[in-house]
């Protein structure tokens, strides 16, 4: 199985989601606290506890730059971008 998660550390609330295959199979959320990376930490061994192998991590938002065990890291208009292109893909001018 594909494991790929996704982290958005936000100013106000830190969100995550497992997918397995391309599949939403875990979710995380929960507000930010003074320290970021805490929440990233928790969000990471939350979403990928009990699984074999390590999933891809992405990391966006606010704090995405405060780990250093990310795979990636994307701007927040890189990934509104991308999110509008695969929930609208015949529209390509987002109107």
């Amino acid at each position: 199985m594909n494991y790929t998660v996704g982290i958005d550390s936000g100013s106000t609330a830190t969100k995550g989601i497992l997918l397995a295959d391309g599949v939403i199979v875990r979710r995380f959320l929960c507000p930010t606290p003074f320290r970021p990376a805490d929440a990233i930490h928790e969000a990471w061994e939350t979403l990928r506890a009990g699984l074999t192998e390590t999933p891809f991590l992405t990391l966006t938002g606010y704090g995405r730059q405060l780990v250093d065990f990310a795979d990636k890291q994307v701007t927040e208009i890189s990934c509104h971008g991308l999110g509008a292109r695969l929930l609208a893909p015949d529209n390509p001018h987002g109107d």
